[in-house]
């Protein structure tokens, strides 16, 4: 029962922080808490579901597939970027190696306040296009493994998405972090691994399950993502959110591929072994996550009732409108 009022108290005062303990950076101008912000705040507080997404360099992600994790499930999200992006072009100007690094790390930044998700590195150096898996990891060394086992017990994802995962073609920064990311994930839960970074509170973590990112036909396999549901909190479907936030990625000329359609196919998820996931793991309520925990149901009520009046302002009373978790 302690542990169930210490989960409790928590998420009290998460809530009453208006999200704060959440958020790494300031919101863009006219993306402050609002309304919807505050609405999209009590959503959250009732998911528990911790999601890692990993990925090569900046402008690989979905922001269509983040942007919905994050604001239509109301996961917890995290993007891990392996790389700055400091190898890569500047359409922009004549920037390149460590400025190019700020400047597009810069742009990730604005695009993940755009997905409503954190955002970590590794050490791992963006040395331009590689042929191969092999070149990348002897240049990378070591170290970005470890980089993402740290990130990885650091966070305690319950799911994590390879956004690279199956993928044995191309640049060898893509494939390579196909790779490592389920070598990381099975390091995370050895007790016997160390990270050569310290932390005391970044013990073995066992992500539940490792998800791959299935984009590349009309018609894929796994679960396909509901990317073009319309978001009742902002009169936009997720695909178009998540756009209107990769267009940050300037440097890369991405303003002028946003009409690519590319980013107008479906996108599934999909296990390793080629099976959809239960959509339900992607957005666990709390009261289902401590079933029996009184004060945990209690306070999933109020959240309830605190939901509805926020809703009841932002689309006349219809709470069947408002996007909920999978429960």
């Amino acid at each position: 029962m302690n542990f169930c009022r210490s989960v409790f108290a928590f998420s009290a005062i998460t809530l009453l922080a208006g999200g704060s303990l959440l958020a790494q950076f300031r919101a863009a101008p006219g993306t402050g808490f609002g309304l919807p912000e505050t609405v999209e705040a009590v959503d959250s507080a009732r998911v528990t579901t911790r999601i890692l997404y990993i990925t090569a360099h900046p402008d690989d992600e979905s922001g269509a597939v983040l942007t919905y994790l994050a604001r239509g499930l109301h996961a917890d999200v995290m993007l891990l970027s392996l790389t700055r992006g400091e190898g890569g072009q500047n359409v922009l100007g004549p920037e390149q190696a460590p400025q190019l690094g700020l400047i597009r790390t810069q742009e990730l930044l604005a695009a993940t306040r755009g997905y409503g998700v954190k955002l970590a590195f590794t050490r791992a150096k963006d040395f331009g296009f590689s042929k191969t898996p092999e070149e990348t990891e002897k240049i990378w060394g070591d170290q970005v493994l470890d980089d993402i086992v740290y990130r990885i017990r650091e966070f305690r994802p319950n799911i994590i998405i390879n956004n690279w995962g199956g993928i044995h073609a191309g640049h060898g920064h893509h494939q390579a972090s196909g790779i490592l990311t389920p070598k990381a994930a099975a390091l995370a839960a050895d007790e016997s691994y160390k990270t050569k970074e310290a932390c005391d509170d970044c013990g073995p973590w066992a992500t539940s399950q490792i998800l791959n990112v299935e984009r590349g036909s009309e018609h894929p396999q796994g679960y396909v993502l509901p990317l073009d549901e319309i978001s009742p909190l902002y009169g936009r479907s997720w695909r178009q959110i998540g756009i209107d936030a990769f267009a940050n990625h300037r440097t890369q000329g991405m303003t002028g591929a946003l009409v690519s359609p590319f980013l107008f196919r479906p996108v599934a998820l999909v296990t390793p072994d080629g099976k959809a996931p239960d959509p339900k793991s992607l957005a666990v309520n709390i009261a289902e996550r401590f079933k029996g925990c009184a004060p945990i149901e209690i306070a999933d009520r109020d959240l309830d009732s605190a939901r509805a009046a926020g809703s009841g302002w932002v689309d006349g009373g219809s709470r069947d409108s408002v996007p909920k978790p999978l429960l």
